[in-house]
């Protein structure tokens, strides 16, 4: 999958812009501030529609005007699809090859973007909330029957969370909702089960290319119940046990809302043993191996942008890092410094100034 030329009108602090693109690397070198990760967050508001950086769409309209639109012309496997989406405070309007679109879902990886940024550090650290958020986000791009199911799950969640706050909760009629939302997790378990089961090999390979270590990486789903078994069985008793404590604490106490994912290096959590550096590697490890895991799946490499990575890294990482790229992958990178990026592969550079973009390579 490549992005061939992107267009952007009012995103952030640029204005107006239209760029073609190399479709090997991309390197958008500048100053802090300047606005090259805001290309980097167009791409990605691109492929998931929304922003990596903000909760609200709003912040994203550049200051003083009332729309902003991201279009570009993606090709995959010899079909170029152009896409498009307006941002308004009429709502979000998605077109794909002239066409609308009404769902999200609908929209969802047709460009289909891996990102790393610093922030990501943060995701050992981070409230299980976040963590599942991460790994829903990544497998949705593999898989629209995952985003539909987990959209169906969190609805059949809401109306059993709204029906607890009643003053008179009928257990029958809290059975129902309880049956209804088992049958919809399900499928999410054995789906989050089997990504990560597919993950952590690929994860281990490039662990060790990148840093040297022969450690055993492990990333390990916190399920709400053994993956053993009977799941269906199993959830419907746990949850049914739980019955009174909903009813006391007016919410659903178990299910799929309160998985985990836990990162473990030698059998011990990664936040507790590693140092800074490990943890970054490890991070761009999971990264190319979520962008190899989508390979195996589509049969097409999906676009990678590195934002701001190569300024955490010593020159022996930041050369191994680039080494592993695949030569099929079309790689956006953010940097303040050109030396930082030094690759045999073609590239073209960008020299991104107070919104303004200017290819000079």
């Amino acid at each position: 999958m490549k992005v061939k030329n992107l267009e952007l009108k009012q995103f952030r602090n640029i204005s107006n812009l239209n760029l073609s693109f190399n479709k090997n690397i991309n390197v958008f070198v500048g100053d802090n501030g300047q606005g090259k990760t805001n290309i980097i967050e167009s791409l990605v508001y691109l492929s998931s529609g929304r922003s990596f950086r903000v909760s609200s769409d709003e912040y994203l309209i550049q200051y003083g005007n009332e729309f902003l639109s991201v279009i570009a012309d993606i090709e995959d496997q010899n079909n170029t699809q152009n896409l498009k989406v307006v941002l308004s405070s009429a709502g979000k309007y998605l077109q794909v090859n002239q066409q609308p679109l009404k769902k999200m879902t609908e929209f969802i990886g047709r460009c289909n973007v891996v990102l790393f940024n610093p922030e990501d550090i943060n995701f050992y650290s981070n409230s299980p909330r976040k963590r599942r958020r991460e790994i829903d986000f990544e497998l949705g791009k593999m898989s629209k029957r995952y985003l539909n199911q987990l959209s169906l799950s969190n609805k059949l969640l809401s109306e059993r969370n709204a029906y607890l706050k009643n003053k008179n909760v009928d257990q029958d009629y809290l059975e129902i909702l309880t049956e209804k939302l088992v049958d919809a997790s399900i499928l999410i378990i054995e789906m989050r089960a089997k990504f990560v089961h597919a993950l952590n090999p690929i994860i281990n390979h490039y662990y060790h290319l990148l840093s040297d270590s022969k450690d055993h990486i492990v990333l390990h789903y916190k399920a709400p119940i053994s993956l053993e078994g009977d799941l269906k069985e199993q959830l419907l008793s746990k949850m049914q046990d739980s019955f009174q404590r909903d009813c006391d604490f007016k919410v659903t106490q178990n299910g799929i809302h309160r998985d985990d994912f836990i990162f473990m290096i030698n059998d011990i959590p990664v936040v507790n043993v590693s140092s800074q550096g490990q943890k970054r590697m490890l991070i761009i490890a999971f990264k190319l191996a979520i962008v190899e895991l989508i390979f195996q799946s589509r049969k097409t490499y999906p676009i990678l942008c590195l934002d701001d990575l190569f300024s955490e890294l010593d020159n022996v990482r930041r050369e191994r890092v680039l080494n592993v790229l695949h030569e099929e992958m079309q790689v956006f990178i953010t940097t303040t410094d050109l030396d930082y990026v030094k690759s045999k592969r073609d590239k073209s550079v960008f020299k991104v100034v107070s919104g303004n973009v200017e290819e000079v390579i």
